[in-house]
């Protein structure tokens, strides 16, 4: 499965669906699930969190503790992925991070992407899950 960003941002913010989607990441931490992000996504992460007061520290501890994690495979991504993404971006009306994130599951295989985002829910060959459906 791939992990969207806005599922580490709700644990980060702590927002609505903060302890749904900690419980979630405790598993793929502990390797009894088996994940993938991009470093784009995990990029995203740190982006907002600065955007929304976090202090170098917060981002240090944040990304620190990815490497934590047992069952996350940090997929590194290339111009040419990019450049293919924005295809998605044009068939499915799709933002570039969606799209992204589309592009990176469909390559490696997965058929399911852990998201609060509605918007993967117009791909056919791609199932939205929420984290409170993985627990």
């Amino acid at each position: 499965m791939f992990v969207d960003s806005n599922i580490f941002l709700e644990v980060e913010l702590a927002q609505e669906h903060g302890d749904a989607a900690k419980s979630f990441l405790k598993k793929i931490q502990k390797g009894s699930l088996s994940a993938y992000t991009s470093e784009f996504h995990v990029d995203s992460v740190v982006v907002v969190m600065e955007n929304y007061g976090a202090t170098w520290r917060d981002i240090a501890v944040f990304l620190t503790s990815l490497i934590q994690y047992r069952g996350l495979t940090i997929y590194p991504l290339t111009v040419y992925d990019k450049i293919k993404a924005t295809e998605l971006m044009r068939d499915w009306n799709l933002d570039f991070d969606d799209a992204l994130a589309a592009y990176v599951a469909k390559k490696l295989g997965l058929k399911t992407i852990v998201s609060y985002d509605a918007d993967f829910d117009k791909i056919p060959w791609l199932e939205r899950l929420t984290p409170e459906d993985l627990l």
